[in-house]
Order: C-alpha cells, then sequence, then structure tokens
C-alpha cells in the first residue's frame, strides 16, 4: 500500500477571498509518482499527492489556489486517507460496515465521508458483511466450544455484527445435530470429571460459559444425575 497523501494546513486556510498561485509542481525525491504542490511566496510545499491524481483534480502550474480548489484537494486527502486506513484494517482482520465506520468516525471523518468510504468498499468486493459474520461465527464457535445458539447470537452482536446475520450465524454454526452433540459431550466430560464439585455447581458454571440449559439437562440425565433434587 503507498504512503498516505499528506497535506499541509496552510493549504486549506483561507478568509473565503484569498487566493495565491500554484508556482510549481515538483516530483517528490522519495518517490516520483507523488508530486509536491507549492504556492508563490510559500517556502514549504502545500500538498503531497499522487501524480495520476492531479489531471482528476485539475491542478496545473499556475492556477490560482482558491478555497474552491483547497477544498477539492482536502476532500480528495481525506477521502483517500480514510480508504487506506480502511484497507490496512482489513488488511490485519475480517471487517463489517458498522464496526469499521465506528473506526473511521473515531479518527475524525465526517459522517458524509465515512458512508462514502463503506459504500465503495463494499461495491469493490472489499468489504462484505455477509462473510465477516461467517468468519467470525465460525472462529468464535472454535474459540469457545459449546455455546448455545443464543450465546453465539449475542457475542456476535456485541462485536457490531447486526441482529439478523448474528442469529442466522448463531443457528448455523451452534444450532446442528453435530453442534448440540459435541456439546452434550463437553458437559458430560465436564460431569464426569467434576472431583469433588457437586454437579449442579459445574451445571452453572457450564451455563454461564454459554452452553444451553437443554444440553446440560440432557449430558445431567446421561451421566445419571437426578439435578431435580
Amino acid at each position: 500500500m503507498s504512503r498516505p497523501s499528506t497535506t499541509s494546513p496552510r493549504a486549506f486556510k483561507s478568509n473565503g477571498t484569498e487566493s495565491r498561485r500554484l508556482d510549481r509542481i515538483e516530483s517528490d525525491n522519495k518517490d516520483p509518482r507523488w508530486a509536491k504542490l507549492f504556492l508563490e511566496g510559500v517556502a514549504r510545499s502545500v500538498a503531497r499527492l499522487p501524480r495520476e491524481s492531479l489531471t482528476e483534480l485539475r491542478i496545473r502550474d499556475g492556477m490560482n489556489w482558491t478555497p474552491a480548489v483547497a477544498k477539492r484537494v482536502r476532500q480528495f486527502v481525506a477521502h483517500r486517507e480514510a480508504r487506506e486506513y480502511s484497507m490496512s484494517l482489513l488488511a490485519k482482520s475480517t471487517q463489517n460496515g458498522a464496526t469499521l465506520a465506528q473506526r473511521l468516525d473515531r479518527k475524525g471523518y465526517d459522517a458524509d465521508l465515512v458512508a462514502k468510504t463503506i459504500a465503495e468498499l463494499k461495491s469493490d468486493g472489499w468489504l462484505n458483511d455477509d462473510t465477516h459474520a461467517t468468519i467470525r461465527a465460525s472462529s468464535v464457535s472454535r474459540s469457545r466450544r459449546g455455546l448455545s445458539v443464543d450465546s453465539l447470537s449475542q457475542l456476535l452482536e456485541s462485536e457490531g455484527i447486526d441482529q439478523v446475520r448474528a442469529s442466522r450465524e448463531g443457528r448455523r454454526v451452534a444450532g446442528t445435530p453435530q453442534a448440540k452433540h459435541l456439546a452434550i459431550a463437553m458437559a458430560r466430560e465436564a460431569l464426569a470429571n467434576r472431583g469433588k464439585k457437586h454437579p449442579l455447581t459445574v451445571a452453572g458454571a457450564l451455563l454461564h460459559r454459554g452452553m444451553d440449559a437443554d444440553t446440560i439437562r440432557s449430558a445431567l440425565r446421561q451421566e445419571g444425575i437426578d439435578f431435580d433434587e
């Protein structure tokens, strides 16, 4: 991923009427794919942009650096940086639209830009809420085996996955006969290895960990334990 663009705050300061001439455009010595913009009478560059973006932004030598131009560049820079920040997160782990939007909001990007960035990432195939929900459900169930449908769904919701997807994935992962059979086997093993612990103490711990109550009752019965006593 290319280095994020940088733009000096001086590039955007204006009282609404003043403007300066764009004196020159120079290639960045560190990376000629990037261009530095210098205003007349300003020693430091006021913007650093990908060279291919100059045409899109209608940037050329000698033009007036008006408030409108400054706003156009500012919006471009913010959009590019928001996308690059999002892509850096996606490169590390799967994300969903809601949580990614929250992280962009905490970085200080405005709501319109956040919505635009999320929509573009989804359109380009980088962000898929269904895929994220599927991956997270499988991952959580591996790390916390024996979870009930409701417990898994609630954990997914706590991560920002919407209720519809969380419920669907909870049923898909924890609601199968195989998952229920595994949960009963785990509960029976815990009961069989309880040592001096009362079986209902073990049952309570399993319930607290997110195991389904019916699963625990079934395990108690199969272990020959009368839980009504």
